[in-house]
């Protein structure tokens, strides 16, 4: 491997001054100087720890001082542990930590926050966000060959290795990167390992009560609110959190217009409130319900893209945006439901015949359709091997047991394909719009041990009596009303009103209009101007996931005019 020389802070303010040391660059602001043992140190952290007193203690035991700010205790955790330090600590976060011209940044087994690199000229830039590696290292931004496979085989989703733009590369999950003596090496320090499940259905649900709760009050410590849908997620969570705090608050999200416009589907079954109202009167919370116009939903897509600093997941972006904004007016921090589904199989591909046993990612439905959306010069790219190709890198080292049977297999495959992708782009959805709210968003589902625990559950009781997540439920059943511990899965809500499609497809047509606009050279004309006059109509299978079709796929064409736009992105095919 080619040897890299340089390095930059995990922050977005990367600096141009730097000490010059035997030819080697090393930026140094931005970090914080921790010493110990008459060594000096620089630590930079993005994220959070949480069960720090547990931490804390073993380092004490080990010698350690007590740790004065989560820099100290990260680097004492690594000087412990070395690269086997991120099994200690419990949290969303990432880190660097340099020593002379050696350099060690990780991220948390679960990837919740974003590490990105670029190399130049035998040096590498790291930041946490993109545009700072940019502006730092004099590079253009540019969509190339490889960018726009991941744009149009898998967008908003995107290899977890990679970015859209060229040469900009991110940390994967569970992933670290060293430099040492000048050399480079990036290494999976996790994988989920497969083990013999031994427990007993009732010990089965004490386990998953117990390593579920447990994750709620590590997270809930110093927050007062939870996000609330009346799903089965946020409802266990809001209910184990208000039961210690009684002065629990919640908040949840309505559309102008949804209860007139809702049309129930295999995918969003019903409309949120009385759920939320059945759990407000079991809990007695302070609840507040929070109404977003179809005007602020298609207002905020490019503030959401710029966030997210790519076309992300369209209105289901622009209304998170949206809606921790209004709730940070109050909150520092609130938890979420997020990151349930792919740890207990609650997505329709777990269970669904017509989509469990497609050996492709199952939330790709609609590549040929893609591909005909596209730019005739586009359409000659080879996405379908493209995806082929990354669905077997993503499945090939999963363990399995002999006595596995089909269905524990195919839920071990749908697990690693979700937390592996399906997860890392809502996880960064929630990183980049919480951040940019200003707003800390945590997800006690997102927990190293329970995650581990729940793998290695048999399919049948995962599955218990044929409900999606039925373990969680029974496990949690006593904990909600009836109507919630029951109630069928449905997905982030999405709008129902069509006064939201005329907006995008009026947004979309001012765009076709413009001559220099992008869509021009990414998308054939005819059908871009068909999908525009039918207001999505003409694309009639989701373009993404469950529910990303129509004016959603409006409003993610507009949300990728607006990325090449604003963000001054040349295309190289």
């Amino acid at each position: 491997m080619k040897q890299f020389l340089a390095v930059a802070a995990l922050n977005e303010a990367v600096k141009k001054h730097c000490d010059t040391r035997r030819d080697v660059k090393i930026y140094t602001e931005g970090f914080k100087a921790v010493q110990h043992e008459a060594m000096e140190f620089s630590v930079m952290c993005d994220g959070e720890l949480y069960q720090l007193e547990k931490l804390h203690e073993e380092l004490r035991q080990a010698g350690f001082p007590n740790p004065s700010s989560m820099e100290e205790a990260v680097l004492y955790a690594y000087l412990l542990w070395g690269e086997k330090a991120m099994e200690h600590m419990e949290g969303a976060y990432s880190f660097i930590i340099r020593k002379g011209d050696s350099l060690f940044c990780a991220k948390d087994p679960l990837g919740l926050r974003p590490i990105y690199y670029l190399i130049k000229d035998n040096c590498i830039w790291i930041s946490c966000r993109i545009q700072p590696l940019l502006d730092a290292s004099d590079t253009p931004a540019v969509l190339n060959r490889e960018g726009l496979l991941e744009l149009f085989a898998f967008g908003p989703s995107i290899s977890e290795n990679q970015t859209l733009y060229k040469d900009v590369h991110a940390l994967p999950m569970g992933s670290l990167l060293r430099i040492s003596a000048g050399k480079l090496e990036i290494k999976t320090y996790y994988k989920l390992s497969a083990h013999p499940h031994t427990d007993t259905l009732q010990e089965t649900i004490t386990k998953v009560h117990e390593l579920m709760s447990a994750s709620i009050h590590a997270q809930a410590s110093g927050a007062q609110a939870s996000f609330l849908s009346g799903g089965l997620d946020s409802s266990l969570i809001t209910s184990v959190a208000a039961k210690k705090n009684p002065q629990w608050r919640t908040y949840s999200l309505d559309y102008e217009g949804n209860k007139e416009n809702f049309k129930g589907n295999m995918y969003q079954v019903s409309l949120d409130a009385s759920f939320i109202q059945d759990m407000c009167e079991f809990c007695q919370c302070e609840h507040t319900p929070l109404m977003l116009s179809q005007q602020e939903l298609c207002d905020l897509l490019e503030d959401a893209m710029l966030a997210r600093e790519a076309p992300g997941m369209a209105d289901v972006d622009s209304s998170l945006l949206w809606l921790c904004r209004k709730v940070a007016e109050k909150e520092q921090i609130i938890l979420s439901g997020e990151c349930s589904d792919e740890i207990f199989g609650g997505y329709p591909w777990f269970y669904r015949d017509e989509l469990k046993d497609l050996d492709t990612f199952p939330w790709l439905r609609s590549t040929k359709e893609r591909i005909s959306l596209l730019h005739p010069d586009l359409q000659r790219l080879p996405y379908e091997d493209y995806i082929a190709k990354r669905y077997a890198e993503s499945i090939q080292d999963i363990e399995y047991l002999d006595t596995d049977s089909e269905e524990d297999r195919r839920a071990r495959i749908h697990t690693v394909l979700c937390l592996h992708w399906f997860m890392q782009t809502l996880v960064t959805r929630q990183v980049c719009m919480g951040d940019a709210a200003h707003l800390n968003i945590r997800a006690p589902f997102a927990n190293v041990k329970l995650l581990e625990y729940v793998y290695n559950i048999p399919w049948e009781m995962k599955f218990l009596k044929q409900e999606e997540k039925g373990i969680l439920r029974k496990a949690f059943e006593h904990e909600l009303p009836e109507s919630v511990a029951h109630r069928k899965k449905n997905p982030f809500p999405k709008t129902h009103n069509p006064r939201y499609a005329e907006l995008v497809s009026k947004r979309l047509q001012e765009r076709y209009e413009d001559p220099t606009s992008p869509l021009h050279e990414l998308f054939d004309d005819v059908k871009l101007k068909e999908l525009i006059d039918t207001k999505g109509e003409s694309f009639q299978l989701p373009w993404y996931g469950q529910l990303m079709s129509g004016p959603q796929l409006l409003a993610y064409l507009y949300q990728i005019d607006r990325w090449i736009v604003t963000k001054h992105i040349s295309i190289e095919k």
